[in-house]
């Protein structure tokens, strides 16, 4: 055992560690703890980009011996490139408004992520959501996760999730609502496609106004349960509140988030647009971005990879009067850069969602206790 034990000279610093004390050894493992995590990283990395590369690989291979690929593939090429890249350049734009979203919503909650961070959260969620594409369920699984593993606490971070979705979507039906008024008025397509729509995204938002009232008091009524299970599901209402409450802050202060959810719809609608322009059709703008809005009701379908999308993007621009081979490369072209574009970064960010930035700080977002506990 006296072997093992360093004894240091009278006129050492204390602060000095020696060879074979704890210190050291502390600092061995620290290295070492640190290669590790590099290397698992690393690891998550390559991982997911084989997996990736070995779905482009497969396609390949597979496109020549189906037809309709090949043909539609060599159609889209043709589109007119000018108006292709406005197209990239509007679905970037869309993707910073909702990262301008998740940091807001985020910090609101007591978390001030770095902006590269927030990109690769958003990445990460939508990857997700186009894997499981029933109403965006894999994208707030994935976009919780991160948030916890970036500090949040539970509560918080569905706090947070519900904050970024009760802002995106109240813009998605509130859009519903303006666009559906507008073409009514200026007689564009049929009341159906039209003011039913628009009815009936009023009646939602009315809903969701009138309902806050009943959410608090049923956050605080829940809140009194006790019991493991009880307090899981008491804690449903409270988070629910904690999120519009934060979306009604943000648009108090006139956060610049509020513009960018809206963003994230009108800039991808924007992308529709302009691909129909890439394949010589003119649509007027607010035919194609109801039809965009509409198309977006069928992600509540569960089919994998946003085919549902794709083909209810491509129903409601045929009815509103763009003609069907348009359409089809329109709406295939869409997809083709909002969805399969920013598939590779995606991907990448997926299989490192569990990595926390060094960078994210929990930080006091009202003068008051912080909702994030710390790491979880």
């Amino acid at each position: 055992m006296s072997d093992a034990i360093a004894v240091a000279e009278p006129d050492a610093p204390a602060t000095t560690p020696l060879p074979g004390t704890v210190g050291a050894l502390d600092g061995e493992d620290a290295e070492e703890e640190g290669l590790f995590h590099g290397r698992s990283v690393l690891k998550h990395i390559v991982v997911g980009t084989a997996i990736l590369l070995g779905i482009v690989i497969a396609f390949r291979l597979l496109a020549p011996h189906i037809s309709w690929i090949g043909d539609t593939w060599e159609k889209v090429r043709q589109g007119d490139p000018k108006w292709l890249i406005a197209g990239v350049l509007l679905e970037v734009l869309s993707f910073a408004g909702y990262v301008a979203v998740l940091s807001a919503t985020a910090e609101r909650s007591g978390l001030r992520l770095p902006r590269i961070t927030a990109w690769r959260i958003t990445l990460a969620g939508v990857a997700a959501t186009r894997l499981l594409a029933t109403a965006g369920a894999g994208g707030i699984a994935a976009t919780a996760f991160a948030l916890r593993r970036n500090g949040l606490d539970a509560r918080a971070a569905g706090a947070t999730v519900a904050a970024q979705l009760a802002l995106v979507y109240a813009w998605f039906v509130l859009l519903i609502l303006i666009t559906g008024l507008a073409l009514f008025l200026v007689g564009h397509a049929s009341p159906s496609l039209t003011i039913v729509p628009a009815g009936i995204a009023a009646a939602v938002l009315l809903v969701a106004v009138l309902g806050r009232g009943g959410l608090r008091r049923l956050a605080k009524v829940s809140a009194k349960r006790e019991g493991r299970m009880a307090e899981a599901l008491a804690a449903i209402p409270g988070t629910l509140d904690d999120g519009v409450r934060s979306v009604v802050t943000l648009v108090r202060e006139r956060d610049p988030a509020v513009v960018g959810a809206a963003l994230w719809w009108i800039a991808d609608a924007g992308v529709l647009w302009v691909a129909c322009h890439a394949f010589g059709a003119s649509p007027n703008m607010l035919d194609v971005l109801m039809a965009y809005l509409l198309g977006q009701l069928a992600n509540l379908l569960p089919i994998p990879g946003g085919l549902g999308v794709e083909a209810g993007l491509l129903g409601m621009l045929i009815a509103f009067g763009v003609s069907s081979p348009v359409a089809l490369l329109a709406s295939l072209t869409q997809r083709l850069i909002s969805t399969w574009l920013p598939a590779l970064p995606g991907a990448i960010a997926l299989v490192a969602i569990g990595k926390a930035s060094q960078h994210a700080e929990i930080v006091d977002p009202g003068g008051g206790r912080s909702p994030a506990a710390g790491r979880s």
